[in-house]
């Protein structure tokens, strides 16, 4: 098991303690299932954004912005 400490502004620290008061009464689960919750998707997103970089960099792609998308394919 870990343990993690936070450091956090007075600002930010009550407006989190809010937010997990709230979603403790409304899901009924406690406030670390739904930190843990949030770590774990920040972390997975976190390898889905590595691995779109690691993607990205492959050689002999052609890439285009959405705005380039929509322009090729007529769509604007």
């Amino acid at each position: 098991m870990i343990t993690l400490t936070l450091k956090l502004s007075k600002a930010a620290e009550k407006e989190l303690e809010k937010d997990l008061r709230h979603l403790e009464t409304t899901t009924k689960k406690p406030r670390d299932f739904h930190i843990k919750e949030a770590l774990i998707r920040y972390l997975e997103n976190m390898e889905d954004i590595r691995d779109v970089e690691k993607w990205i960099k492959k050689k002999n792609k052609v890439y285009y912005t959405s705005e380039e998308l929509s322009k090729r394919l007529n769509l604007d």
